[in-house]
C-alpha cells in the first residue's frame, strides 16, 4: 500500500509499550499505579533495608531516545563500577507522555531522583518556586565544572544555589528541514539545489506531492509545543525578533511575521502538501512515518539523525539531509536562542541528593560530552566536541548550519535578579501559539491576525498580573527588566552586555 493510500495515524512499534502504559490509563489513580512498578526516588533501596548512607537505586527519567546507549555505556556503567552501592534504573518517556507521568509521581510522593522537564509546561523558576527541586550545589563544585561560564542566574542558579546544569549548546534551533535523499531524487529534486524561502520549500514539496506516492511534508500538529516553536522560528526568519521585542519588551505575536509565518504552514496543509494524518501525529510518530518513506521533508530539531539510528539505522543508510531554515525572502534573518537552560534536575522525593548531584556533575566533563556528540542529540554544551566526534556528515552539517542561522538573544531572568519571581508566577494562557495553529490545521475557521492579537493581549495581561503579584510582596521588578536596548538582532547577546543596557 501505497503512503498516498495511508492517510490514518497510527503507533509506531517501538512507542507502544509507553504510550499504552501511560496513556491509555484513564486516571490518575490508575497511572499511578503503573508507577508504583517502578521504586520513586522518594526512598532509596538502602533506606527500605535500614541501611542508609546514600547507597542504593538512583531512578532517573527522561525523553532523550538517541542517548540511551551513550547514557549507559558511558555514564551509567562507569559509575556504578566505581561506586558499589549505586544502581543507576533509567526509564526514557516519550515527551507526550513524560510529563504527564511526573505530575503523577509528584502527587503521590514517588517522582524519580533525577528527571528532565519536559511536558510539565512550567519554566523552571515556577518549579524551583514550588519545590520540586533540590539544589545540587551543596553536594558538588558544580561552579568548577567545564561549563561553569555557562551557569547563569535565574537559570541554573536560584537564591544563590544551583539546581541544573546546561548540558547541551543554546546554538540549536527546531525548525530544521530534513529530507529523504530518495524520495527527492524519485521526485526529481536535487538536494543539492536547497531551498532557501518558503516558496522555494513548498515547491519540493509540490513536487514530490505530484510525482511519488508520497506527500510533501509533514507538520505534526498533535502536539502544541512542536507548532508554538515551528511558528516562532519561522516569523523569526521573517523578522520577528521572537515573541518579545527586546527592545521594548513588548510581546509581539501579532505581528505581520507570525501572521505571516502562521498563514505559510496553513498554506501548505491547503496545497494538499501535507501528510492527511499529521493533525494525529507527535512529532516521533511523523518520524515514523518519514522513516517509512510517506513523506519528504519533516522540520525537526537536531536530534533527528540520532532518534533514526536509534531505532532504524538502515533509513540513515538510505540517504538523508538536511537544509538551513527558509524564509520569506532572499534575506538571510538569523533565528534567536535563549541561553540553554538546565536539563537534569534533583527532585526534591530523591534520598540520596549527593549520589545525584555527583552524577549530573559527570555530564560536564570533557570525556562525556565528547560521548554526546557522538549520540547525535542536541549538540553538546562544549560545542567543539563535534568537530572531531564520530558523526553522521548531515548531522555535522546541521551543527555547522546553526553557526551561520543562530543567534543567542537575551533573557530577562539572567539580566534582573527578580525576574524569574515574574516568571514563576505567570500562569500559561490556555489557547496559545500552538492551540490556535493547531486549531486552524484542524478545519477551524478562524481569523489568524485575530487570533494572535487576542494571545498577544492575553500573555500581556499576565506579565502585568504576575508583575504586580510579585511587587505586593515587595520585590522590586518591573517591566524594565524584559528591555534591552543594545540588543542587535544579528549579534549574539553576551553576559557583558548585561551590564551595558
Amino acid at each position: 500500500m501505497s503512503a498516498r493510500q495511508t492517510p490514518t495515524s497510527s503507533v509506531p512499534e517501538w512507542l507502544s509499550l509507553d504510550r499504552r502504559r501511560f496513556l491509555g490509563v484513564t486516571g490518575s489513580g490508575a497511572l499511578a499505579a503503573v508507577l508504583a512498578s517502578c521504586t520513586g526516588g522518594g526512598q532509596s533501596a538502602s533506606e527500605e533495608d535500614g541501611e542508609g548512607g546514600g547507597d542504593g537505586t538512583i531512578q532517573w527519567w527522561d525523553q532523550f531516545r538517541p542517548l540511551t546507549q551513550m547514557l549507559q555505556e558511558d555514564l551509567f556503567d562507569p559509575y556504578m563500577a566505581e561506586h558499589s552501592g549505586v544502581t543507576i534504573e533509567r526509564r526514557q518517556l516519550a515527551a507526550a507522555d513524560l510529563g504527564q507521568a511526573l505530575q503523577v509521581a509528584r502527587r503521590s510522593n514517588q517522582l524519580p531522583d533525577v528527571h528532565t522537564l519536559v511536558g510539565l509546561d512550567s519554566a523552571p523558576a515556577a518549579l524551583v518556586s514550588e519545590d520540586w527541586f533540590q539544589p545540587i550545589s551543596e553536594f558538588v563544585d558544580i561552579e568548577s565544572s567545564p561549563v561553569a561560564d555557562q551557569i547563569f542566574d535565574g537559570m541554573h542558579r536560584f537564591d544563590g544555589a544551583v539546581y541544573s546544569v546546561p548540558l547541551f549548546s543554546a546554538r540549536q534551533h527546531q525548525t530544521i528541514p530534513w529530507y529523504n535523499t530518495e524520495l527527492l531524487t524519485q521526485a526529481g529534486v536535487d538536494p543539492e539545489d536547497e531551498p532557501v524561502t518558503w516558496d522555494d520549500l513548498r515547491a519540493v514539496a509540490r513536487q514530490v506531492n505530484d510525482t511519488t506516492d508520497a506527500f510533501g511534508i509533514f507538520i505534526p500538529a498533535q502536539n502544541p509545543g512542536y507548532l508554538s516553536t515551528v511558528v516562532n522560528q519561522l516569523a523569526m526568519t521573517a523578522g520577528a525578533p521572537g515573541e518579545i521585542d527586546w527592545r521594548t519588551g513588548e510581546y509581539i505575536q501579532d505581528s505581520d511575521a507570525f501572521v505571516a509565518a502562521v498563514e505559510f504552514l496553513l498554506a501548505l496543509q491547503q496545497d494538499g502538501l501535507v501528510h492527511p494524518a499529521s493533525a494525529a501525529m507527535i512529532p516521533r510518530d511523523a518520524l515514523a512515518r518519514w522513516a517509512a518513506g510517506e513523506g519528504a521533508i519533516f522540520p525537526w530539531g537536531p536530534w533527528f539523525i540520532g532518534d533514526l539510528i536509534t531505532e532504524s539505522p538502515e533509513i540513515v543508510d538510505r540517504g538523508l539531509g538536511c537544509w538551513s531554515i527558509p524564509r520569506p525572502d532572499a534575506e538571510r534573518r538569523s533565528v534567536r536562542a535563549a541561553p540553554a537552560g538546565g536539563v537534569f534536575w534533583v527532585s526534591v522525593d530523591s534520598g540520596q541528593p549527593e549520589v545525584a548531584a555527583d552524577i549530573l556533575l559527570q555530564m560536564t566533563g570533557a570525556e562525556f560530552q565528547a560521548a554526546l556528540a557522538g549520540a547525535m542529540d542536541q549538540p553538546p554544551a562544549l560545542l567543539e566536541a563535534v568537530e572531531t566526534a564520530d558523526v553522521h556528515p548531515a548531522y555535522q552539517d546541521c551543527v555547522a548550519r546553526f553557526a551561520e542561522d543562530v543567534r543567542i538573544a537575551p533573557a530577562p531572568a539572567i539580566g534582573h535578579p527578580e525576574a524569574w519571581r515574574v516568571i514563576a508566577e505567570m500562569r500559561p494562557i490556555d489557547r496559545d501559539l500552538g492551540i490556535i495553529l493547531q486549531s486552524a490545521l484542524s478545519g477551524e475557521d478562524i481569523d489568524v491576525a485575530s487570533e494572535l492579537t487576542t494571545y498577544r493581549d492575553a500573555i500581556s495581561a499576565e506579565r502585568d498580573r504576575a508583575l504586580a503579584a510579585v511587587q505586593e510582596e515587595g520585590i522590586d521588578v518591573d517591566l524594565d527588566a524584559w528591555v534591552f536596548s543594545n540588543w542587535e538582532p544579528e549579534s549574539d547577546y553576551a553576559i557583558e552586555d548585561y551590564d551595558a543596557r
